[in-house]
């Protein structure tokens, strides 16, 4: 027979998504209720092959932030408190220069060496 000793509380799992201009840019926020990520040395996560993670693989971010570059944007990571006062978690901030991305419209994609790096760290 199994008897229960401890209760252990579920947390729900919340993403909340914000979209908008920022003087003239198109930025759009994610912030979810996790763990969140780790203040020292934040920005190294965009890097490949870094990761805090058990079983990452540290490619994820490093994906969306050339992804990001190559549309013309940069990602930035922060704590969920910044943009939601009491919440825990990550903040993830996409942001595209809007002109760019009227002009990726016409124009092919360029090809670029290394991912653009921003942190609000």
């Amino acid at each position: 027979m199994l008897t229960r000793i401890t209760r252990i509380p579920r947390v729900a799992v919340g993403i909340a998504v914000f979209a908008g201009r920022e003087g003239s840019d198109i930025v759009i926020d994610v912030v979810d209720n996790g763990i969140g990520l780790p203040k020292e040395n934040r920005s190294r996560l965009l890097e490949p092959y870094v990761t805090t993670r058990e079983k990452g693989t540290g490619l994820g971010l490093a994906i969306v932030g050339r992804i990001m570059e190559d549309h013309g944007g940069c990602i930035e990571l922060g704590d969920a408190a910044d943009k939601i006062p009491g919440q825990r978690g990550a903040w993830m901030r996409l942001r595209f220069a809007a002109e760019a991305a009227a002009a990726n419209d016409t124009q092919p994609a360029r090809q670029s060496q290394s991912p653009q790096l921003a942190t609000n760290a």
